[in-house]
């Protein structure tokens, strides 16, 4: 599952192309969540968040596991 990825996207392409960004990430305690943070150049305003959820691969069907 992702969050805000969409509108990350659009939000990055209407800043010029040339323009420097800070980046940042964000991970919960539990590792269920993993958050990407853009920021301007100067890492004063944040431009736009994205987050994905860690969902473990269902067993359920009977599928092994493959790494």
């Amino acid at each position: 599952m992702t969050l805000g990825l969409d509108e990350t996207v659009e939000i990055l392409r209407t800043r010029h192309p040339d323009e420097q960004l800070r980046l940042g990430s964000i991970v919960a305690p539990d590792r269920s969540w993993f958050f990407t943070v853009y920021f301007d150049a100067t890492g004063t305003e944040l431009l736009a968040c994205s987050g994905v959820k860690n969902e473990r691969p269902s067993r359920a069907d009977g599928q092994k596991l493959q790494l």
